[in-house]
């Protein structure tokens, strides 16, 4: 039987890409650009506003409503499609890296399953493969996606992606019940990983409570809560109500949601320091977690050589995800940032600080993020260091 490490939650879905080239570069240009009015945009022109400012200061994730989907949809037709999601993301680099994973799929359509690795799935109270476990008549949900490379003669001044959100799996919270029902009755689970929040709509805020409620059991695992940029008040609501319960370990992010959420001052390294010193603090953690495009740290209750091990890991498997199939020894040639390596003991806490490998001509810009959350969570946090 198979001995399941790790679980990933909480959503599969596509991702559909359309690459920043000269079309879309005109089109953005010559469309009127409207600042967005609220967190869900409602409007094209706010779609180009986002846009514009992502080519200047990298992407970000925004919630749309279903006509700008639709109206998008219709406006880039030709898009590629791959399996998206946190829970893929984070459960595909576990998957990679032999850690057998329970991964959390709300719908189970056929496309979907029958695309998807051998990952563990809760089905009928037994795990299964996601090819197993398909649900005839599920819907499938897809995010759209604008990737693009830094190319300052075309007023592209960084890389990354821009990713425009709307399913009601995700907005409204639609659970895989199996999954979370599965979770207390597989005690050799050592780490759950979760990412979901960002996408709930303020109106449906309450059903983090009800992940809250269905997760406080004896003899957990260590959660980790990795946030996301989308519904600050669904992510803020969930901070709250995830430390106010004792119930994750250890919280993730990138320097914008530090910025967002912890409250630091800039994106420089010392203020993201200093907000999630404060932080992990506050909400009485083991750890906080913070990457970027060229540094990553953490402060810590645990060794520093742990926490070293497990960033630098993660930061070699997101790297070795940019190229078009996975590929580690590639990625281990890469050149550093240029940041330089800390560790220091701050108000008791172990700091940890290293820069990240860049892949100056990366083929797949999606979902690293949740791939570095992943290792260095499962990393840190498993039971034998």
């Amino acid at each position: 039987m198979v001995k399941v490490k790790a679980a990933t939650g909480l959503y599969v879905n596509w991702d559909s890409f359309i690459k920043v080239d000269y079309e879309v570069l005109n089109w953005i240009k010559n469309f009127k650009a409207l600042k967005p009015s609220s967190q869900i945009l409602n409007k094209i022109e706010e779609a180009v506003y986002t846009l514009k400012e992502a080519l200047k200061g990298g992407g970000k994730e925004y919630l749309i409503s279903k006509n700008l989907y639709d109206a998008l949809n219709i406006k880039f037709k030709n898009r590629v499609k791959r399996l998206g999601g946190n829970s893929y993301h984070m459960g595909k680099a576990l998957h990679t890296l032999n850690i057998s994973t329970l991964v959390s799929y709300p719908c189970r359509p056929k496309n979907i399953m029958l695309a998807s690795p051998d990952f563990m799935v809760a089905c009928e109270n037994k795990l299964k493969t996601p090819k197993e476990a398909i649900r005839e008549g599920d819907p499938e949900f897809e995010h759209i996606v604008f990737e693009f490379h830094e190319e300052p003669k075309k007023d592209i001044y960084t890389f990354g992606r821009q990713i425009f959100s709307w399913d009601e799996m995700s907005s409204k919270g639609l659970f895989d019940y199996e999954f979370l029902n599965y979770l207390p009755k597989c005690s050799s689970i050592e780490v759950l990983i979760l990412g979901f929040a960002h996408l709930l709509l303020p109106e449906h805020k309450w059903k983090i409570d009800e992940v809250i409620g269905l997760l406080n059991y004896r003899n957990k695992p260590n959660i980790h809560l990795e946030l996301g940029e989308g519904s600050n008040e669904s992510v803020s609501y969930a901070v709250k109500k995830f430390t106010d319960a004792s119930l994750c370990n250890s919280i993730g992010m990138n320097e914008k949601e530090c910025e967002a959420y912890l409250g630091a001052e800039s994106t420089e390294i010392k203020d993201l320091i200093e907000a999630a010193l404060n932080a992990i603090e506050n909400y009485d953690l083991k750890r906080i977690c913070v990457h970027s495009n060229f540094f990553a740290f953490s402060v810590s209750k645990f060794d520093w050589r742990i926490e070293f091990e497990a960033l630098k890991e993660a930061c070699l498997i997101s790297a070795a995800f940019t190229f078009k199939t996975f590929n580690i020894k590639k990625a281990e040639t890469l050149p550093s940032s240029g940041i330089k390596s800390l560790k220091a003991k701050v108000n008791g806490y172990n700091l940890t600080l290293i820069p990240t490998l860049i892949n100056s001509k990366a083929e797949v810009l999606t979902g690293l993020g949740d791939v570095f959350a992943a290792v260095q969570a499962f990393k840190t946090l498993k039971r034998s260091k």
